[in-house]
């Protein structure tokens, strides 16, 4: 099972619509968007996911940690998100089993020190945008482009449509 650990505000700005949140100042609403675009990711895929946030959730809030579902969500409070990232990486048992989702060149070179995978955001939004339509297209029942009507029910129907009465 895959497990992704991602610099939540790095992999946001490859999102159009939560780029474009971001710009309006709607910090929460762009950090709930991704929240449900990862929710639905992992339900298609049931992959481990730990998304990483700079600063708090809210003003307010010293909240360090959350779940949606099975996602966890760290804030960074004081530090980085760089800063917590390398640090699960560094204080992972097996890093190679990892793949950090950012785009950020310094956590980069840190985390493949210690064998993490990695994927830059742009790549990871690519990957979960084509995820995400395969599986759209995979519940939708195809129809035929041509479909091949029998003697029997062209019979029926023609019955069926001649006994009606003509309304006046």
């Amino acid at each position: 099972m895959a497990y992704f650990l991602i610099d939540g505000f790095n992999l946001m700005y490859k999102f159009p619509d939560l780029e474009e949140m971001m710009y309006a100042s709607r910090l929460s609403d762009a950090r709930r968007g991704l929240l449900e675009k990862l929710k639905q990711y992992v339900k298609i895929t049931n992959a481990r996911v730990c998304v990483v946030f700079d600063g708090k959730k809210e003003k307010s809030l010293e909240i360090t940690r959350e779940s949606l579902g099975t996602i966890d969500i760290y804030y960074s409070l004081e530090y980085s998100a760089d800063y917590l990232i390398k640090q699960f990486v560094k204080k992972d048992m097996n890093p190679r089993m990892t793949t950090v989702i950012t785009s950020d060149k310094d956590i980069i070179v840190y985390v493949t020190r210690f064998k993490a995978k990695v994927m830059t955001s742009e790549e990871f939004a690519d990957y979960m945008n084509k995820a995400v339509e395969q599986w759209i297209e995979s519940q939708t029942p195809e129809k035929e482009d041509n479909p091949v009507v029998s003697d029997e029910e062209i019979s029926f129907w023609e019955k069926l449509f001649k006994g009606r009465k003509k309304a006046t």
